[in-house]
């Protein structure tokens, strides 16, 4: 009996994914506090401050690598947990947050305006304050399944008839 792929992420993929939504989230955080909490006052109104234009080229930057890396997980960690049914909810979700984030990002690049200002930002960047929550969701309900499995693998190991006519 040959072994089933994992739909488990590799050492090395997990590192490269958390770096990249940790680039993508911290550089966005940044660019919130500077852009609302930091702005430095002028003759005219608040002026940006300085470094605000520094964090959003990061934060474009970290959204084109996380797209990226976002795409390396379809062909074998989407794919296998959906055919076998595994954190469905969970990814679908987490799914519709990530093209949320993308929607929403690419209407503040190209279609802002003074017309949607008052709500287009908020729509993303409330979205992506809540992007660790869901991640860690999605990551937490992976871990309870896995563990559940372990736990019936150790059962079954003990009692080799009985694991037979268990479902895979």
């Amino acid at each position: 009996m040959s072994a089933r792929p994992v739909i488990r992420l590799s050492a090395r993929h997990k590192t490269v994914l958390g770096a990249t939504l940790a680039l993508l989230w911290t550089s966005g955080v940044l660019w919130l506090a500077f852009h609302y909490l930091l702005a430095q006052p002028g003759d005219f109104g608040p002026r940006p401050h300085a470094l605000e234009a520094v964090w959003l080229k990061l934060h474009g930057a970290a959204a084109l690598l996380a797209l990226f890396v976002l795409g390396t997980l379809l062909p074998i960690h989407m794919t296998l947990a959906w055919q076998r049914n595994k954190n469905r909810r969970q990814g679908v979700l987490l799914g519709a947050l990530f093209l949320w984030l993308t929607a929403s990002g690419y209407a503040l690049w190209y279609f802002a305006s003074d017309d949607n200002a008052a709500w287009l930002p908020a729509i993303h960047w409330v979205a992506g304050l809540a992007l660790p929550a869901a991640l860690a969701a999605h990551v937490a309900a992976g871990r309870r399944r896995a563990a559940g499995r372990t736990r019936h693998a150790v059962y079954n190991a003990a009692s080799p008839d009985v694991s037979r006519s268990l479902p895979r």
